[in-house]
This record gives C-alpha cells, structure tokens and sequence, in this order.
C-alpha cells in the first residue's frame, strides 16, 4: 500500500492478489475507490457491489466495509487529508 498526500487529500494505491480480502474497516470521510485493473466485490450495508476495471465508486464516511479481490485488483483511494481508517474490532465503532 503507498499513500501519497497532494493539497487536501490523500491518495492510496492497494493491490490484492486474486482471492485475497482487505478486511473489513471504516475510514472518517467519504472515499472514492477507483478500479484500475482487475475485479473485485465490495461488500457494505449488507449488499455487494461488483468492481471492475474503470469502476469508480463513492464509499461513505463512517460506514463498514470490506474489499474481496475476484481477480488480481490494483485500485486507487482518495481521502480527505485528514481522514483515518480504522480496522480491527469494530463492534463499538460508530458506523451505519
């Protein structure tokens, strides 16, 4: 994972191998993950999107999420600079 900051925000550069998870987590702004290659379900609210290359999709602040790499993804995310993302034990976490 590279994180780079550029004026008010920070972007994120992830790649997952086919298969592979990012777990699930919640960040303190609205991010937007853009899908350069690969394939990828995004599973929040208890329905899941599926992501391809170009997929560009608005993820809401405070809201729990996970990411599952169908094929081999690598994405961008773009966050406020001020934003956190926070991941493990979420169950007192203040998400939708």
């Amino acid at each position: 994972m590279e994180i780079w900051e550029k004026g008010n925000v920070q972007v994120v550069r992830i790649e997952l191998a086919a298969g592979a998870n990012m777990q699930r987590h919640v960040a303190t702004a609205n991010a937007y993950l853009i899908v350069e290659e690969g394939s990828a379900l995004l599973i929040y609210k208890e329905e899941s999107y599926e992501l391809k290359t170009g997929s560009i999709i608005l993820i809401p602040a405070n809201v729990q999420h996970m990411l599952k790499a169908v094929e081999a993804i690598k994405a961008l995310i773009i966050l406020d600079d001020n934003a956190t993302i926070r991941y493990g034990d979420l169950a007192d976490a203040n998400i939708n």
